[in-house]
């Protein structure tokens, strides 16, 4: 097997380690964290919102973690970075099955998850844009590459129904055992999966794009072209001597010269990022709402990344054809016009209704907009600051949308009383995100 080759299976295999562990706490926020780590004198509302903010909170700390880790990929290379993001989230996932429950350590309990969940959050900031680019990077060009990348994302879903369903299959167990100690296991067993992972990671130095840019030099020599640098966008020069230097702190030099491509990278994750929380989470607390089973809402949202895993390639094959910002549009009306059908399914309560809510709103509306949102991102930003550039564009997005939507859901919902506020909201960030890709456009980035 080639280098390049490996470096795309250690980011894939990374990525569904990853996002395992991220889906497993996204299902656990309202069916195990809810009713174990807070106190039991609440009301059960007053638990599951409190539960969503720790969830929140993680998102708070994914824009630091973008530039933390997105330095560190554009100055010592994408996959040095990429070995710490695996090892943080993985560590974390297999301590948070280790917590004390409140009855067993009272207030400690929720403190210690609200820690563990913002350096979950932290590693979580520089995960993606590490992976896409390592992939982009090692992939050939032409319709192969949209669907390698696209295929990162499938990584992401698989990753997703991997945790979803070892929650549900733990779900399955007596009630007293899945409190007791059922609800630990697939948390725990997390700990072998990146154990491989960052052994596969720690003997690549990944593909051509992976190789560090941000280095301060005479002549500085960009090495993804074995080009001096002359680009005003990657370069500063040194005072003392004249010569061309690429930034030491990429996040500066992106902050000054591509504020633009930063908000419309931003803009482009609201309808995406918010809307698969809004569908993952919060269609789980308003499942439990209308009474409807643990066991058939966790079914549901597997199927429905089963299907977001399997449409991805297929919505990125298209792009040579169609174009990303057309199958991205298509991604925006689908999520609009599903808003209101997505509650009414689920509130039917029936087992074929609930997973039709899940397939369609994560299969057309979620997948082609994040099929193509590795490619739109990536054009926004020269090589020199791309792996800071997306991972701000990309964290940024995700504190204003998925680390808010579904508090702000829940809040919706408590106040008006039905869902109808909750799929206004919805249309609001398809709409910002419809903005920020016809902004986009307009600076000729597709």
């Amino acid at each position: 097997m080639t280098p390049e080759r490996k470096s795309l299976f250690s980011a894939m295999i990374g990525n569904m380690v990853e996002w395992y562990d991220f889906a497993l706490y996204t299902a656990a926020t309202p069916l195990v964290f809810a009713p174990l780590f807070f106190p039991p004198g609440q009301s059960s509302f007053a638990n599951q919102f409190a539960a969503i903010v720790v969830f929140a909170s993680g998102h708070v700390m994914r824009p630091a973690g973008g530039v933390l880790f997105g330095h560190m990929g554009d100055c010592r290379g994408h996959m040095s970075a990429l070995r710490w993001t695996l090892l943080l989230i993985g560590s974390v996932t297999v301590l948070i099955g280790l917590l004390p429950t409140y009855a067993q350590a009272g207030v400690l309990a929720p403190l210690c998850l609200l820690v563990m969940r913002l350096v979950q959050g932290l590693a979580a900031g520089g995960e993606w844009a590490g992976s896409v680019l390592v992939i982009g990077g090692a992939a050939p060009g032409g319709r192969t590459r949209h669907v390698m990348m696209a295929l990162s994302q499938s990584g992401v879903a698989l990753g997703m129904v991997l945790g979803t369903a070892a929650l549900w299959l733990a779900h399955a167990l007596p009630a007293a055992q899945f409190t007791g100690w059922g609800w630990r296991v697939p948390f725990l067993v997390t700990l072998p999966a990146v154990i491989v992972g960052v052994r596969l990671r720690a003997g690549l130095t990944g593909p051509p794009m992976d190789r560090p840019i941000c280095q301060t030099k005479a002549h500085a020599i960009d090495h993804t072209t074995g080009q001096v640098i002359a680009d005003g966008t990657s370069r500063a020069m040194d005072r003392r001597g004249g010569q061309a230097a690429v930034a030491r702190l990429p996040i500066w030099r992106l902050m000054r010269t591509s504020p633009g491509p930063v908000l419309c990278g931003i803009g482009l994750r609201l309808a995406e990022n918010g809307g698969v929380y809004l569908i993952t989470v919060f269609g789980l607390v308003y499942g439990r709402a209308c009474g409807v089973p643990d066991s058939r809402l966790l079914a549901g949202l597997t199927a429905g990344l089963v299907a977001d895993a399997c449409a991805m390639p297929l919505f990125a094959r298209l792009v040579t054809r169609l174009g990303a910002a057309r199958i991205y549009l298509g991604g925006l009306v689908a999520l609009a016009v599903l808003s209101v059908p997505f509650f009414m399914l689920i509130r039917s309560g029936t087992t074929p209704c609930v997973v039709a809510a899940f397939v369609l709103a994560l299969g057309l509306g979620h997948a082609p907009t994040i099929a193509v949102e590795p490619l739109l991102l990536e054009r926004l930003f020269p090589p020199a600051l791309r792996y800071t550039g997306i991972a701000v564009a990309h964290e940024g997005g995700a504190v204003l949308a998925g680390g808010v939507s579904p508090v702000a859901a829940a809040g919706l919902y408590h106040m008006a009383g039905n869902v109808n506020a909750v799929a206004v909201y919805l249309v609001g960030l398809v709409a910002c995100s419809g903005l920020a890709l016809l902004a986009c456009r307009g600076t000729g980035q597709e």
